[in-house]
Parts: structure tokens; C-alpha cells; sequence
């Protein structure tokens, strides 16, 4: 039996080999080898003849995917995909959070500048934009809103689990990309309305969702910035979705500024994102997007940090839910 710090060797490993892992997976995503395996098992030469493969390297792929869970074989030894890969990889499955990997996708020229932000403490941005969101092309502004809209899923389920939204009439989701948060919300809320303002770039999928979830009635979309006092007016519940981490300290001054100007009195501004504990200790996933986060500028918190930027913003009365292993939750109120 493996003793516990030979088994620590190994989680190491495993952090080493962690751009390999990534880079493979979301190889796999864009290629549509999970999409394809979906349709039925098959063999490694169709396999590779369908997607466009090198019959040289698929093995080595396909053996990384088995040893991760991601495939398994049939009775007759042909390719094929696991239930957690069904159920997670598949685009169109409801649990699909594949997408997460097409968002990273974007960000690998960012992350090679991970040690240089580590000791500078300056961000990557692409040259000459402010930020790197500027300069998203059609294809990046796809896989962020996927990516976004993968992690809304189920963060809005967990969202539901520790916030009441039956009090409040309707939503404003400031920089809601696809829309998931708002069409989870509203999904299990018919009393409420909303709104989700983010840029023109991802209106054509927001709507699109907004229309698959039945919710063209009851929830729309206008192009906008969170970064000027134009937000839209007459809402009573503000959501910002993993938002704030995205930005330093400044900026997130000026997006809650913005959003205390926009919501009613009395309204209640609600924030989830991975944030972290108070004495930095993790957990896992928020220290690991928190990485991430440096290098783009931003920085992901803690609760107590996140409730100091609400009550310089003029909120009160703020909630923190636990710290949870993926978003945490805060909220407070503006007075009436």
C-alpha cells in the first residue's frame, strides 16, 4: 500500500505534468473526439481518418483520456466514451462544462507569463490593449462566453442553494455573457424579469440560450459596459457573477460604483466568485483560478476582502455564505 508521502510524489507529478493535461484535454474539446464518440464507439483508424487525426499520436491521446476516466472500450475493444465524459464533455449535455477548457484555450499565451507576474506583480494584457478581454477576437469571445455559460450551469444551481431570491421583482446580471446565472435564476423564479447586459459581441448566443430556456418573455438583452455609470435602470437584484476577481482593486471600485448607482434602494447586490480564505490556505480551486486571475490583473479574494469593496461602494448589511470549494457567495444591500 502506497504510504502518504509517496502518494504526495505522485500529486506532484501531477502538477508538473499540468500543462501537458490541460493542453491534451482541450485538444480533444476542439477536435470534437468526445462530440464524435457520442455517436457510437469506434475503432482507432476510423477514429483518426473522421476527426483528422495523426495515426502516429491518437493512441497517446487516447490512452491519457482512459487513464483519466474520460474513455473506456466496448466488448470489442473499440473507443468509447465514459459516462463522466457523456455527461460533462458532450456539448448539449445538460452538464456539460467543457467549455471550461475552450475558455482556458484563450488564456495559454497569458499563462506562459505566469512567473513574470508572480515576481513583478504586473499583468499580461495583449500589446496595446488595457486589458486582455480587449482583445478578444470573434473565435475568444466564443470560447469565454461557452466557458462562462459552463460555469454558470452549476454555479447557478449552488447559488440558488444559499440565496432567497423570492423577495425582488428583477434582475439586473451585469456582465452576464451568456446568460446562465439569469436563465437558472429566472428558471426556477417565474415571479422575476430580468436583464443581462455584457458587450455586443456575445448578444447572438445570450439570446439564443435565453430562447432555448423559454425565457424570451421574461428576459432580455442590451450591450453595455459595466465600467460606465449607464447601467440599466429599475431593477431591485443585482448579480455579479465572477466578475470583480477578473479586476484589481480600482476597477472593481469603479464597476461597484456603477452598480450602487444602477440598482433601486433597498436592492440587493449578490457576488459569486471563486474567492478564498481568509487566511489563504485555499481551497483548491480558488487558488488555482486565483493564479490565473494575477496574471490577467485581477485577483481573486476573500469574503471579508469582497464585503470592505461593497461597504466602500455605500452597501450594507453584507452575508457571506461558507466558503465553498468552487463560488462563494456575498451579499448586502443598498440602502433604502
Amino acid at each position: 500500500m502506497m504510504d502518504e508521502l509517496e502518494a504526495a510524489r505522485f500529486r506532484v507529478y501531477a502538477l508538473q505534468d499540468g500543462a501537458v493535461r490541460a493542453q491534451a484535454l482541450t485538444f480533444a474539446l476542439r477536435a470534437g473526439l468526445f462530440d464524435r464518440l457520442e455517436r457510437g464507439a469506434t475503432s482507432f483508424a476510423d477514429l483518426s481518418f473522421e476527426l483528422g487525426l495523426s495515426k502516429r499520436v491518437l493512441p497517446a491521446l487516447v490512452a491519457f483520456l482512459t487513464a483519466q476516466g474520460l474513455l473506456d472500450r466496448d466488448g470489442e475493444g473499440r473507443i468509447a466514451n465514459s459516462a463522466a465524459a457523456s455527461a460533462f464533455l458532450v456539448r448539449g449535455s445538460p452538464r456539460y462544462i467543457g467549455g471550461r477548457g475552450l475558455l482556458y484555450s484563450g488564456f495559454w499565451e497569458a499563462i506562459r507569463s505566469l512567473p513574470e507576474a508572480l515576481a513583478t506583480g504586473m499583468p499580461w494584457t495583449p500589446e496595446g490593449q488595457h486589458d486582455m478581454f480587449a482583445g478578444f477576437g470573434e473565435e475568444e469571445q466564443r470560447w469565454f462566453a461557452e466557458g462562462m455559460f459552463a460555469n454558470a450551469v452549476h454555479g447557478g444551481r449552488a447559488l440558488m442553494e444559499q440565496v432567497d431570491f423570492s423577495g425582488f421583482r428583477r434582475l439586473l446580471d451585469v456582465g452576464g455573457n451568456a446568460g446562465g446565472y439569469a436563465t437558472a435564476i429566472l428558471l426556477r423564479h417565474p415571479h422575476l424579469t430580468g436583464t443581462i447586459v455584457d458587450v455586443e459581441g456575445v448578444r447572438k448566443l445570450a439570446l439564443g440560450r435565453v430562447e432555448e430556456a423559454g425565457l424570451k418573455e421574461r428576459l432580455t438583452f442590451v450591450s453595455g459596459s459595466f465600467f460606465e455609470d449607464s447601467l440599466p435602470r429599475g431593477h431591485d437584484l443585482l448579480l455579479l457573477s465572477s466578475i470583480l476577481h477578473d479586476w484589481g482593486d480600482d476597477d472593481a471600485r469603479c464597476i461597484l460604483a456603477n452598480c450602487f448607482s444602477a440598482l433601486e434602494p433597498g436592492g440587493m447586490v449578490v457576488v459569486t466568485e471563486p474567492m478564498l480564505a481568509e487566511d489563504y490556505s485555499g481551497p483548491d480551486h480558488p487558488s488555482v483560478s486565483g493564479l490565473a486571475m494575477a496574471v490577467l490583473g485581477g485577483e481573486n479574494r476573500t469574503r471579508g476582502r469582497v464585503c470592505e469593496l461593497l461597504e466602500e461602494a455605500g452597501f450594507r448589511d453584507c452575508w457571506q455564505s461558507p466558503l465553498l470549494p468552487q463560488n462563494s457567495v456575498v451579499t448586502a444591500r443598498k440602502p433604502a
